[in-house]
């Protein structure tokens, strides 16, 4: 005992992060105090990346009731452009965003449905409607020219994951038909699903009620047509600890992220509750099932809440997640990679830490493997910022 406490007192100083990053800029443009963005999309697809081009959409009140917005650096700008608000009804929420073609296409829901529109540098298309018109919580995915949407659809209670093809024309983005995640008709909630895909494969996955309490299910389907196959559970169960509270632990928000080849999942989990949630990971293996769950944080995270957690897979494998937690103080952005031999140390973020709340990360890597990085940025008395950093590899 006393050589694991000589240990760990010498890991007083937290890692510096394996990439080195640009001095953060905001994107969310100049607002007001008292103008609060959010970064909270379903599988934590807020930002993404297309060849040196990047997209960043958030919701935010400086118009009054919260719409949806887009930013864009072009592949020749140095910095972003002015802000595109995207949305037009009462209030919009929860946007998402992916690359596609020449641009990007973006959805969200607004006034209780679920509405998409293709973004270029030029502006942007005719929004469209995605599903019934009582839909929430979607998400977007694109591999190799094709482009999926996974919401749910709460047309019939309890809502429902729903998972379509979407076709680019022009810059008109429109649905194909509809899948349901889970054959057998929803018996209980489901919620906040995520897409990825691997191997000619996409998998799906969910946060889940019909136990009781929240499971992460996940199922998979040839890329085209789409038929997805058998439910398998995410989150593994430990053993009970309570008579009252036995039914099992929370797990939440649940994000994948894939390079076609390797794909990864993380989440919230409150397994050892004492702490509040830690990031948990899974790896996917053969015949589309996930190897075993992982914790991420290291021990200097161990008795503090880990919050939004958000994965990205290089085109070489390597693998980051990225969450925010306030064991300095005030929430700060961190990140570990996966090793062989599990997670590394937790990284520092230079332009992500210090003084005011940073949280609700969003990553992706670029064809390069730099990183790219959005997050929030408040101070007390400032409005709450959208902001972006890239990490160069070192």
């Amino acid at each position: 005992m006393r050589r694991l406490l000589a240990g760990l007192l010498l890991l007083t100083a937290p890692a510096a992060a394996e990439w080195a990053f640009t001095k953060p800029v905001a994107v969310s443009g100049e607002t007001a105090t008292g103008v609060f963005a959010h970064l909270e999309s379903a599988g934590r697809r807020s930002l993404a990346v297309h060849g040196d081009s990047v997209a960043i959409v958030w919701e935010d009140n400086r118009a009054g009731p919260p719409q949806v917005y887009v930013a864009l650096k072009p592949s020749k700008e140095a910095g972003f452009l002015t802000p595109q608000q995207l949305s037009g009804g009462r209030e919009a929420y929860e946007p998402a965003v992916a690359a596609h073609a020449d641009g990007f296409v973006a959805a969200w829901e607004e006034d209780g449905g679920v509405r998409m529109r293709v973004i270029t540098a030029e502006g942007a298309g005719p929004p469209q409607r995605l599903g019934s018109t009582r839909s929430a919580q979607v998400t977007l995915h694109s591999t190799a020219g094709r482009l999926f949407a996974a919401w749910v659809d709460r047309q019939t209670r309890p809502g429902r994951v729903l998972v379509a093809p979407l076709e680019v024309d022009g810059d008109t983005v429109r649905p194909g038909e509809p899948v349901p995640a889970d054959p057998e008709p929803a018996a209980h909630q489901q919620l906040y699903p995520a897409l990825a895909d691997t191997n000619g494969t996409l998998v799906v996955a969910w946060e889940d009620r019909r136990a009781g309490h929240t499971r992460l299910f996940y199922a998979c389907s040839p890329l085209g047509p789409l038929s997805f196959g058998p439910l398998q559970q995410l989150n593994e169960r430990p053993p009970s600890r309570s008579a009252e509270f036995g039914r099992g632990t929370g797990v939440t928000r649940v994000a994948l992220a894939s390079n076609g080849k390797h794909l990864a999942a993380v989440w919230m989990d409150k397994r050892n509750f004492q702490g509040g949630y830690d990031t948990y990971a899974a790896l996917l293996g053969e015949r589309c099932r996930f190897g075993a769950n992982e914790k991420v944080q290291d021990l200097f995270g161990e008795n503090t809440p880990q919050w939004h957690p958000a994965v990205a897979v290089a085109s070489d494998g390597t693998t980051v997640a990225a969450w925010d937690d306030p064991r300095d103080g005030t929430p700060d952005i961190w990140l570990s990679r996966r090793a062989a031999n599990g997670w590394s140390d937790d990284l520092l973020v230079e332009p992500a830490h210090g003084p005011g709340r940073q949280d609700n990360p969003a990553i992706a890597f670029d064809e390069q493997g730099r990183l790219h990085l959005a997050w929030l940025h408040a101070e007390e008395g400032e409005p709450v910022r959208v902001m972006y950093a890239v990490g160069d590899p070192e």
